[in-house]
């Protein structure tokens, strides 16, 4: 039996491995802190759960471009809370952002870019296609930001003619958040070599300085298609439902997106949609609770960034997201007596002999031979830190010790090996 040879070269989701391994070692006793799996770690907040309990008996199938006044209440949510103005009949409801983005793939033709620190599927959905793609360099000093002149100085000498570009901020996995200047510089390059750009905005509320993320689409709408879901901000990932929108000038597309909806997916589960519209209704006490979920990530961050930064780890500087990437470069020479010259050998040592599960920068875009890693810094009790939060607003070390024990014990060992090996 033949095998499409573009999927049969696929490896399974770096992120799933890691959390299966970790689930299996704590199993035999072993103490791990898991800094390889994101998922949020806080309880759904209960109105949302209440609304898909009241729908729970719906058993119909619903347009398949989605819900209608959930698209319109997407619509209002998008122009109030991310600045971003689409009309309902441009936004489309699918079983998760990951999934839109697949099907966003298969439909457009075009070479694609993906700035080196991104988002661990971007590569192997479109390998699965069997399109094209460059990795464009970034820099720690720029928090693994694509620069507008990268951008322009490979689109001047490619000899590709049509491109996407593939942008995720608040990023996984360095948590860093392009600024309204650097969109709007990027947008210039955009606009000038016609490039479609995917903007992947799946994190846009876990902002640590604001209520939002700034998006490309404000400089750029006309070549802008915006992502974005349940799972980060409403800490719903196991509710499998995301949306898209299309820029106006590309609203000709809709029919082939319907369509390849309808012979795919068909509908997101009908009490899930109604669940989302009671989410992205947003009210007040919503988005205090997401404001307070993302000062907590903020200030585990910002603990973890000091400690590890004042051992000579590096670190991209976190802004949003649960993510930051990490680096030992400045201990490859000492580590090649152990012949830990990869990523991934780096890894599978560090969860072997120190506890400590990290996914490698080679699943990201980096090369092996750079030894950076993301963690993921959400190993712990959402609902009982913040229970611990609310009584004292602040966040140090004691709080972390108390409250947030494997991250802290993940920490320490980092550092130990660090002393060890420095």
């Amino acid at each position: 039996m033949r095998i499409n040879k573009n999927i049969s070269e696929l490896k399974p989701s770096a992120t799933l491995l890691i959390n299966e391994k970790v689930k299996e070692l704590r199993k035999k006793g072993k103490k791990i802190t898991h800094f390889g799996f994101g998922q949020s770690p806080f309880p759904i907040h209960n109105a949302i759960v209440e609304e898909l309990k009241n729908h729970a008996n719906n058993n119909h199938y619903l347009p398949v471009n989605g819900l209608k006044k959930l698209r319109e209440q997407l619509s209002h949510f998008l122009s109030i809370h991310q600045g971003i103005q689409r009309d309902s009949d441009q936004i489309f409801i699918g079983p998760g952002s990951k999934e839109l983005l697949y099907q966003s793939v298969l439909i457009l033709e075009g070479h694609f870019i993906i700035p080196k620190g991104s988002w661990v599927s971007y590569i192997p959905q479109i390998k699965s296609k069997g399109a094209t793609y460059s990795i464009l360099e970034t820099s720690l000093e720029d928090n693994f930001k694509l620069t507008a002149n990268c951008l322009e100085a490979y689109l001047n000498e490619s000899l590709h003619n049509e491109h996407i570009l593939v942008l995720n901020s608040p990023n996984n996995p360095t948590g860093a958040i392009y600024s309204d200047a650097e969109y709007e510089s990027l947008a210039l390059v955009c606009r000038k070599y016609k490039v479609i750009v995917f903007s992947d905005e799946i994190y846009s509320q876990i902002n640590f300085s604001n209520t939002h993320s700034p998006s490309i689409s404000k400089y750029y709408s006309e070549g802008t298609f915006v992502f974005g879901g349940l799972s980060k901000v409403f800490s719903a990932g196991g509710y499998r439902l995301g949306f898209m929108s299309l820029p106006k000038e590309l609203k000709d597309l809709s029919i082939v997106y319907s369509s390849l909806f309808s012979e795919t997916f068909s509908c997101v589960s009908s009490p899930v949609q109604f669940a989302a519209l009671k989410a992205y209704e947003y009210s007040k006490e919503l988005q205090q609770y997401v404001a307070t979920s993302s000062a907590i990530l903020d200030g585990i961050s910002s603990y973890i960034y000091h400690e590890l930064s004042k051992n000579f780890i590096q670190c991209t500087t976190p802004q949003g997201s649960f993510y930051m990437m990490i680096g030992f470069n400045n201990f490859k020479e000492n580590l090649k007596s152990l012949k830990l010259d990869t990523s991934a050998k780096l890894s599978h040592y560090l969860l072997d002999n120190y506890g400590v599960a990290l996914l490698p920068g080679s699943d990201f875009g980096f090369k092996s031979n750079e030894l950076f890693f993301r963690m993921a810094f959400v190993d712990f009790d959402g609902e009982k830190v913040m229970k611990a939060y609310n009584k004292v607003k602040n966040i140090d070390e004691n709080f972390i010790k108390e409250h947030c024990e494997r991250i802290y014990d993940g920490v320490q060992q980092l550092i130990a090996f660090t002393k060890l090996n420095g």
